[in-house]
């Protein structure tokens, strides 16, 4: 006896697809953030906001690929013969919760970015625009949840009749909402930019600090590919087929984000695997190395010195010419770590700062 596959792909079943999609980048997202958690444990911890921002997100992803499964199991992926209205109607409630989770999920990996720029930086004006852009991009995500939520009713999502009468709507919330997400990624690259425009190091330098955030704009072709399916769908009589390929490229989108959101942070983890030929080894207590000199550098000297658990370490100097200026410097060790140092002053001069 034969037994047909529970999720198939060809050109009335794109189950199949669907579930390789989400599971698969979900393994990954999963992988990532594992990654990034043992990281903030055992390299350069603690554990700051923007890590728990995403650790959120994480989990708010998972929770999206279960809710896709249960959708995809009453019917989404495949033609509207091969399913019953109940089952269809199952379906848009599930696909009206995946999409709420999507937003929450794609803009808590933006809002752990924006959390990361803010930390790096220390000037004024590079503070209050990294506020600024933050709050744009936490009133942008609890916006757009609300406006999926309210343009659209769960019942009415798998059905082109009730579609057309009663979510004409949601058509625009979804180009606003794609509208101010490619904006936000915009800024935030730009911010990543101004960040390192006045900082005293060499262009290899900055160029690596760009390309880290820079990440994120491949990102702008998926939101505008998602959106692309999502206009043919809504006007296809058949929506529970046609958005297969809005789920697919949601999921690409959702899991990538997250993954993304944690490249600026790798650096101190692929420096973990350094085996020390001609770079430098760790010493045994765990508080100096050595350099290919011989010289041991350790953390307890005249100053008091703290390493950034960010790949991008800025450092604030006190000018040698005047004790009540602070310049922004790059140092660059043998390790490629980067140390934020204070030079002890008097309580005086640090009152006056």
């Amino acid at each position: 006896m034969e037994y047909a596959a529970p999720y198939a792909v060809n050109s009335t079943d794109r189950t199949g697809l669907i579930v390789i999609v989400e599971t698969l980048f979900m393994s990954w997202m999963i992988l990532v953030s594992l990654i990034r958690l043992y990281m903030r444990i055992t390299i350069n911890g603690p554990v700051q906001m923007d890590d728990l921002v995403i650790f959120v997100g994480s989990a708010v992803a998972v929770v999206h690929v279960g809710i896709i499964m249960n959708a995809v199991d009453n019917g989404l992926g495949q033609t509207h013969d091969e399913s019953s209205s109940s089952t269809l109607k199952k379906a848009g409630e599930d696909f009206y919760a995946g999409n709420l989770l999507f937003l929450i999920g794609h803009g808590t990996a933006k809002i752990s970015v924006c959390l990361l720029l803010k930390r790096l930086g220390r000037q004024l004006d590079y503070l209050l625009y990294s506020k600024i852009l933050l709050g744009m991009v936490i009133a942008w995500t609890f916006a757009s949840v609300l406006a999926v939520a309210l343009s659209c009713y769960p019942q009415y999502q798998l059905d082109f009749i009730a579609l057309e009468e009663h979510c004409r709507n949601i058509d625009t919330a979804w180009k606003a909402i794609t509208a101010f997400d490619v904006l936000t990624d915009v800024l935030s690259f730009g911010l990543c930019i101004f960040l390192v425009w006045g900082v005293q190091m060499r262009w290899k330098e900055k160029c690596t600090v760009i390309f880290a955030f820079g990440t994120r704009l491949p990102l702008i072709i998926l939101i505008i590919l998602r959106q692309t399916y999502l206009n043919d769908a809504l006007h296809h009589p058949d929506p529970a087929f046609t958005l297969s390929n809005v789920v697919i490229s949601t999921a690409v989108l959702l899991h990538s984000s997250i993954m993304i959101a944690t490249v600026p942070c790798l650096k101190p983890f692929v420096i973990s695997f350094n085996t020390g030929w001609g770079q430098g080894v760790n010493s045994s207590n765990g508080n100096s190395y050595f350099t290919p000199t011989g010289q041991s550098t350790n953390q307890s000297r005249a100053y008091a010195s703290r390493t950034e658990e960010d790949e991008v370490d800025l450092t604030n100097r006190q000018s040698e010419e005047s004790h009540h200026s602070q310049q922004l410097i790059i140092r660059q060790t043998q390790e490629w770590k980067l140390e934020e140092e204070y030079e002890m002053q008097s309580v005086k001069d640090q009152a006056q700062i």
